[in-house]
């Protein structure tokens, strides 16, 4: 079992456990909300655009509706079973899912009191650290420091380089998960962070 198929297995089951009306750290979102966006997502690519080309938006609220009328326990589980055979993210899921299953299982868990920080496995670790050096430019486009993401272990990435422009520099330390959750616009994290944060723009999932 992969790291995203591990997540995406333990985010269902706290979905269920904590019920469609608890609270996530999505904005103005409760645990119903996100599992319809999850459900949409993959079972629901005639609507999925509207997450991302605003033309579609209209197509999106439709089925959302539609969507939240579907028990959670079933949108839940349907989600839960991973995307259908004809979705491209069912054999790309490693790199197209790890991020967001790993974070959403996060807004769940810190949205309820006495969230701690997990242990991740390696292959976990692994697989974040690949997504926020493949990434986390594009997370970060449009900050005009110099941002260096540093691992509890030393080992840092220079994400946004504008040392050239005389740009300040800006490090953020923390563990892998810590700083994949920053860099997706979280702030229920345990980081560190060293400079002046203004020149940072942090794009969320």
């Amino acid at each position: 079992m992969t790291f995203a198929e591990r997540e995406r297995e333990d985010l269902a089951n706290l979905l269920l456990s904590v019920g469609p009306d608890a609270p996530t750290l999505c904005e103005g979102w409760t645990t119903r909300d996100l599992a319809n966006h999850l459900y949409i997502r993959e079972n629901r690519l005639d609507a999925a655009g509207g997450m991302f080309v605003k033309a579609l938006s209209e197509r999106l609220v439709a089925v959302t509706a539609e969507v939240n009328r579907m028990p959670y326990v079933e949108v839940v589980g349907k989600w839960g079973s991973g995307a259908p055979r004809w979705n491209p993210m069912n054999w790309a899921d490693r790199y197209v899912n790890t991020a967001e299953n790993f974070v959403h299982h996060e807004d769940v868990r810190r949205a309820q009191e006495g969230w701690t920080v997990r242990q991740l496995p390696p292959s976990g670790v692994s697989d974040l650290w690949r997504l926020v050096t493949t990434a986390g430019r594009m997370m970060l486009r449009g900050s005009t420091s110099t941002v260096v993401l540093m691992r509890d272990d030393g080992v840092a990435v220079t994400l946004i380089d504008n040392s050239a422009k005389g740009a300040p520099v800006v490090t953020v330390r923390g563990s892998v998960g810590e700083l994949v959750l920053w860099l997706y616009g979280r702030d229920e994290v345990r980081v560190t962070i060293d400079g002046d944060e203004s020149g940072i723009k942090r794009n969320s999932l």
